[in-house]
């Protein structure tokens, strides 16, 4: 009999849903949803009624096509108030051959609580004697064994909130995940991944830089540089409406279109006539442009200065402007690819671009345990706190 779970992103431009099945131990997306965020910034809560209600349209579009009513999810936050540290703990083996037990021992990884935060724990790598890098280190000889993890960390004060939303809700809140652990389990794991990667997530608000270099996290990095700033841009200069904006910046506005045709605009006014004006797109295109520079130019000198070749891959809606990639190589000599969710993931086909990639990775993370490994999974009381440590030993 297939079971069912499901994942909600809180995004400060949208709310996404998806619900998957799982039978003998294959997974698929059965249900998506996706609705405009409202009374949500993106850190703050500016309406509490109309950010409960974009949430449950999410939830219901997801809900008519999976023919499932969500009970309990796992909720992905996105936004700048996660912090994402590495943790180090050594196991003395004096020369002896690592064995499972012995991964069992040292995932035992205790750090310091605080009733403030919110943890999850997920297995990076292991070091062999501070020197070799392995996935699995079973049946190697070493005198000392260390294992590198992810600590994702959240205010407890959002948890709190989002806890009391879902309640609401009757909805069950499982655990939090990020997108940064997500992203980098998910790249490190993909067949055809490249060793050295800067990931580029452009999001609405934010952009989420991710450095893997020789298959290790090496780099995070937000930028408070989102494409909103974009549509803001062309909302204070031709005094349109922000949602006019958002439709201009990926449906009209070409990075490559030289031909400079007219675009009508409708004027916003709070009192009077609906009123209209042409606009040139090079005008349109210049106000992109000029924004896009800023951006990935701040973007660039914040990465690590090294001698490392990186592959660049970009994601996130920011990503789906009309020929940005012969934007970003004439302007700054690199090529660049874009990651998307598989065509075939089961992501309705009008959902499925770089904008629900996120959240896709959240779903991989959570459904590609290997068989052969165990999973560790330890409940922590911490103050008056129920703190859940999500441990994917020897995940990678």
């Amino acid at each position: 009999m297939d079971s069912y779970k499901s994942i909600i992103e809180i995004g400060s431009f949208s709310i996404k849903t998806i619900i998957y099945s799982e039978l003998n131990q294959e997974f698929s997306i059965i249900g998506t949803g996706k609705t405009r965020s409202r009374g949500y910034t993106g850190e703050e809560i500016e309406n509490f009624d109309d950010f409960i209600d974009s949430i449950k349209n999410s939830i219901v579009q997801a809900e008519k096509q999976a023919n499932y009513i969500i009970r309990d999810t796992y909720i992905l936050i996105t936004n700048q108030s996660v912090q994402i540290k590495k943790t180090q703990k050594d196991l003395n083996l004096n020369g002896a051959i690592v064995e499972k037990n012995d991964l069992r021992k040292i995932s035992k990884i205790k750090i310091p609580k605080d009733e403030n935060y919110h943890y999850n724990l997920y297995t990076s790598h292991y070091k062999i004697d501070d020197k070799l890098i392995t996935d699995n280190p079973i049946g190697l000889n070493c005198n000392k064994l260390s294992i590198i993890s992810l600590v994702s960390i959240f205010d407890i004060k959002q948890i709190n909130l989002l806890n009391n939303i879902f309640q609401k809700l009757q909805i069950k809140i499982l655990n939090f995940l990020d997108s940064t652990t997500s992203y980098y389990f998910y790249l490190k794991n993909k067949p055809k991944t490249k060793t050295n990667v800067v990931l580029i997530d452009y999001g609405f608000n934010n952009i989420n830089i991710i450095v893997i270099k020789n298959k290790i996290l090496h780099f995070i990095k937000k930028i408070p540089q989102g494409s909103k700033k974009i549509s803001n841009d062309l909302v204070n200069i031709h005094n349109i409406s922000f949602d006019f904006a958002e439709k201009l910046k990926i449906s009209t506005i070409d990075l490559s279109d030289t031909r400079n045709s007219i675009v009508e605009i409708p004027i916003w006014e709070e009192f009077g006539d609906n009123k209209k004006k042409n606009v040139g797109h090079d005008n349109l295109k210049e106000i992109t442009l000029d924004r896009l520079d800023e951006t990935f130019e701040l973007v660039l000198k914040s990465l690590p200065k090294d001698k490392t070749f990186y592959s660049y891959i970009f994601t996130g809606g920011g990503s789906k402007l009309k020929n940005f990639y012969n934007y970003f190589r004439a302007k700054f000599g690199y090529d660049i690819q874009f990651l998307e969710p598989p065509k075939t993931c089961g992501i309705t086909k009008v959902l499925n671009d770089a904008s629900i990639m996120s959240l896709y990775s959240s779903f991989w993370l959570l459904t590609n345990k290997s068989s052969k490994n165990d999973e560790f999974t330890q409940k922590i009381d911490s103050f008056s706190n129920k703190i859940w440590y999500k441990r994917f030993v020897d995940l990678l």
